[in-house]
């Protein structure tokens, strides 16, 4: 491979002997119409015209040259770019090698540095089973003694339950038989109730039918007016009429007569109509009201007897609450009983109140002492019980539950 320098100075030279041919051209071109040129003769017209066809080809080698030129100087850099590239793809293999090589230095001692970490580790995990299985041993031991414990204290914890059970039950049954007792007291109650409401029903029934009849009673009398008004006008035409055919000078006056007579007949029945339709208008205000006193009577009636019923559904739901949070309290008293731990100076008899606030789960939240026992020590110690004693088994009933997270429950606790 020829160096890079070497290419360009001879590129160099090569159109720098372009340049100067092409210069000694035009050279020669200029000189050549200087000679004196004479007219006149064929020979001197060929002469010219021979001037002219050299400086044609003249014109024509010079474009050729440089073409040439051109094509030399681009030959020359896709020589130069082929350099280039030959030399930038040797400079990218070497990098390339240089790469590997490091990358497989960098695996050997990766390699060597984790044959070295799984020796140690090899030695470590040994190690560590050796203590894990003395460890296990001891644990154990540990375990077999805490299962024996805690299935002597299963045992007692579940005829614990089982007494606790039969209590709930015997509640239950109580609680039962009264809320059976009650839902038959209601039962007569609304009975009675629904009797009442039909009576109600029935007078209502009954007024709307007097009123009824009250007004086609009243429509039939001012329909009998009419009939007596329409047949007073025409007895009073008729009397007009006679009169007018037996005296016609009083016609005049009995004309008069007649139409005051009208006239007072129509105010009259104008007059009682008014005074009818007032009164039925009057009647039919009253009834309404009397309508609307009894609806709302009514209608607090049902509303005092639906309080009534709210009130004495809640009366019996908390009453039933209590009951199954009076045999819950027995029940954890029980079980705090069994992890308590009694203190060096606690003396028999000691009582402590106790709130506890529990979780979802039957996990301790709080505990607070509401009344103390006057030992402080024995307090703590009751304390530490219920937080031992957790979770607590929840009541089955969903109300004390709620109960029992949001507000709490207050025990006596009195182990001896």
């Amino acid at each position: 491979m020829k160096h890079p320098i070497w290419q360009n100075f001879l590129a160099g030279g090569y159109s720098t002997v372009l340049h100067l041919l092409l210069v000694l051209l035009l050279l020669w071109s200029f000189e050549l119409p200087n000679k004196p040129i004479k007219l006149g003769t064929g020979d001197e017209v060929e002469i010219v015209q021979a001037a002219v066809v050299d400086e044609q080809q003249i014109q024509e080698q010079m474009e050729m040259l440089q073409k040439l030129e051109q094509d030399e100087r681009d030959r020359e850099a896709a020589r130069q770019q082929k350099l280039d590239d030959d030399l930038k793809a040797q400079q990218e293999a070497i990098l390339e090698k240089q790469r590997e090589m490091a990358k497989l230095q960098q695996q050997e001692r990766a390699e060597e540095l984790r044959r070295l970490e799984a020796a140690e580790a090899e030695e470590q995990r040994l190690a560590d089973l050796e203590k894990q299985r003395q460890e296990a041993e001891a644990a154990e031991a540990e375990r077999q003694r805490q299962a024996e414990a805690a299935a002597e204290a299963e045992q007692q914890r579940l005829a614990e339950l089982e007494k606790q059970r039969q209590q709930a039950e015997a509640a239950e049954a109580e609680r039962q038989r009264q809320a059976e007792a009650a839902a038959e007291a209601e039962q007569q109650r609304l009975a009675e109730l629904e009797k009442q409401r039909q009576q109600a029903e029935a007078a209502e029934a009954e007024r709307q039918r007097q009123a009824e009849a009250a007004a086609e009673a009243e429509r039939q009398r001012i329909a009998e007016l009419e009939k007596e008004r329409e047949a007073a006008e025409k007895a009073a035409e008729q009397a007009r009429q006679k009169a007018a055919e037996e005296e016609a000078k009083r016609k005049a006056a009995a004309e008069e007569a007649q139409r005051k007579a009208e006239e007072e007949a129509r105010r009259k029945a104008e007059e009682e109509a008014r005074r009818k339709a007032e009164e039925e208008s009057k009647r039919k205000a009253e009834e309404e009201a009397r309508r609307k006193a009894a609806e709302e009577a009514r209608r607090r009636a049902e509303a005092d007897l639906q309080r009534q019923l709210d009130a004495e559904a809640d009366q019996r739901e908390q009453t039933r609450i209590a009951g199954v949070l009076d045999v819950y309290a027995q029940q954890i008293q029980q079980r705090v009983k069994r992890y308590w731990v009694k203190p060096a100076n606690a003396t028999s008899g000691l009582l402590v109140t106790l709130e506890v606030k529990l979780i979802p789960g039957g996990d301790v939240k709080s505990v607070r002492v509401i009344k103390s026992s006057g030992n402080s020590v024995f307090d703590r110690s009751a304390e530490n019980a219920v937080y031992k004693a957790a979770p607590m088994i929840m009541p089955s009933d969903k109300a004390a539950a709620e109960r029992i997270i949001r507000e709490g429950i207050e025990f006596d606790f009195k182990p001896e």
